[in-house]
């Protein structure tokens, strides 16, 4: 799976498992006795010829087929690519597994993802510690003196947390007002766009975009609607002291000008804290 796949892969997770946060990235430490359990998780060793896999969480379950540790690590941390510290092992990159786990009725999104961090931890083995500092990143402002957003940044007229909130515990949910933005994430090549979240999902997609944090000084609150569109080849991490890279790959714009005139916010390069999960031991699960 290649990097840009596996980075908008996991974001769909960590925003599935509602741990899409903003500011300093931290990586919230739980004791191993006190994390929530699976009531049930299948562990099987997966297809090492397969040509396709599969990750997600459907109500109240978190499953995938023929993939790689990688997102299920990141999704059961929160963490995006750039906060896994560099060797991995083995072991979680090259071997496929197939995992299905049922959760306990009522569990949330954040509570999955704990038990995520417990099904590798009492079956993988896994044994990792947390190494804080700063690092190059961007602080995200408003651009305009005056507060004023831009037209691809509109107010949203749903909670599509809250709805999706509801759906899971199968209650009602009304039909969408006209014109407002359907629930769902695109964060893929060239494309972020989502309706009615908070800016902490934007801030989590523009991480994954730029392949660094993103911390949020913009004071928004509420929901939105959100369509950027900007050239795929213009993100990447930043240089100590260097500008934003411009659009290079195509006529779009680049990612930061995008934000700028699309969101009417700004992308600048900065010195941010940033968490760290530093892989200590993992090993083959035994056999179910």
């Amino acid at each position: 799976m290649n990097d840009v796949r596996r980075a908008c892969l996991v974001a769909a997770v960590v925003a599935a498992l509602g741990l899409a946060t903003a500011g300093a990235q931290t990586i919230s430490i739980v004791d191993d006795a006190a994390l929530p359990r699976f009531e049930v998780a299948s562990v099987k060793p997966g297809d090492p010829n397969a040509t396709s896999m599969s990750i997600g969480t459907p109500p109240g379950r978190f499953v995938q087929n023929d993939a790689d540790l990688s997102a299920a690590v990141m999704g059961a941390f929160g963490i995006r690519p750039y906060q896994l510290a560099r060797p991995l092992p083995d072991l979680i990159t090259r071997e496929r597994f197939t995992i299905n786990a049922q959760a306990p009725a009522g569990a949330t999104g954040p509570q999955r993802a704990l038990m995520v961090r417990a099904l590798l931890i009492d079956r993988f083995k896994l044994r990792y510690h947390v190494d804080r500092s700063e690092t190059n990143g961007y602080v995200l402002t408003v651009a305009r003196r005056d507060g004023r957003l831009g037209p691809a940044l509109r107010a949203g007229a749903v909670d599509c947390l809250a709805r999706q909130a509801a759906q899971f515990r199968k209650e009602p949910v009304a039909p969408l007002p006209d014109g407002a933005a359907a629930c769902g994430i695109r964060n893929g090549r060239g494309l972020i766009e989502f309706g009615g979240m908070p800016v902490e999902a934007l801030i989590s997609m523009l991480s994954t975009q730029a392949g660094a944090p993103v911390v949020d000084n913009t004071g928004l609150s509420g929901n939105f609607d959100v369509k950027l569109q900007f050239s795929p080849g213009s993100a990447g991490p930043p240089a100590s002291n260097a500008p934003p890279p411009s659009s290079a790959v195509d006529d779009a714009p680049s990612l930061f000008t995008a934000v700028q005139e699309q969101l009417g916010l700004k992308l600048a390069p900065a010195k941010v804290p940033l968490d760290r999960l530093v892989i200590d031991h993992i090993e083959r699960p035994d056999p179910d």
